[in-house]
């Protein structure tokens, strides 16, 4: 008797520890499942015991250009990720893993297009936040799956990441939309030594985000500087505006206009 009391009172531990485990299984996606159907910017939430307050729309636009460091993790599919409940995110998208152009955050608001940073691989990503979470630990920013193997951390679960916000959301962009699909970003870019040469490197689309430099918007086009000598120059004769341009600003100016734009610039410029 006294043996069959100990194997019993051995089943009955396995028994309450699965349940348990099933209850606080159960219970943390019921939570998870309150965070993906509300995000508001400016507003408090708390799970897990952990609370952070979502950026205002403004506050973000404020952030734009600046570096941040953040604790970061990654998340997959439901069907892989039993931490991961299946469903809508906070945003009303689809939650593609196999995508390196997403991610989750409790401080930015939905919508928001950040640069991504791995100080270590010195791999970069532009990503667009769609989620709410994680609320675990000093985490707040959560790559999809592709993203954090694309910057170097797929198999290590937690880094530390450099980040800069490219662009806020519209407040249509930051609230929810059943089965939205938002414009795409460039994802995954490529290595540099810094997140500013990554930030450079996005081309002339993502540098008219911050507004041209002041310095090319006080110097004349070097066409009219070109048309304005010869005007001197020729002291009375034709007017400037019967004046065709020399054939090398010409040539210049053809060039320039046939210039390609990156992948990742059209992705932004229409973004």
């Amino acid at each position: 008797m006294v043996r069959r009391g100990k194997r019993l009172g051995g089943a009955e531990k396995v028994y309450w520890r699965a349940l348990l485990g099933a209850i606080a299984i159960l219970v943390w996606g019921v939570a998870s499942a309150g965070i993906a159907e509300a995000k508001t910017p400016g507003k408090t939430y708390c799970f897990n015991g952990i609370c952070h307050r979502v950026k205002t729309i403004s506050e973000t636009q404020r952030l734009v250009g600046v570096r941040t460091v953040l604790h970061a993790s990654h998340y997959d599919s439901c069907k892989k990720d039993r931490f991961n409940p299946c469903g809508l995110t906070s945003s009303g998208e689809e939650f593609r893993p196999w995508k390196s152009d997403n991610a989750a955050s409790p401080l930015y608001p939905d919508g928001t297009k950040l640069l991504v940073w791995h100080p270590g691989s010195k791999k970069a990503a532009v990503v667009r936040i769609n989620n709410a979470g994680p609320y675990y630990g000093k985490r707040t920013l959560d790559l999809s799956r592709a993203t954090a193997e694309k910057l170097g951390f797929g198999k290590g679960g937690v880094s530390t990441v450099h980040a800069k916000v490219i662009a806020a959301p519209s407040p249509s962009e930051a609230t929810y939309k059943r089965n939205r699909t938002y414009a795409s970003v460039p994802g995954y870019i490529g290595f540099f030594d810094t997140i500013d040469k990554a930030l450079t490197s996005l081309g002339q689309a993502v540098a008219g985000l911050f507004g041209a430099p002041a310095q090319a918007a006080s110097r004349p086009p070097a066409i009219a500087r070109t048309r304005i000598a010869t005007t001197t120059k020729a002291n009375g004769a034709k007017s400037n505006g019967d004046r065709k341009p020399s054939g090398a600003a010409n040539r210049t100016t053809s060039a320039n206009s046939k210039k390609p734009k990156s992948a990742a610039a059209k992705s932004l410029a229409h973004g």
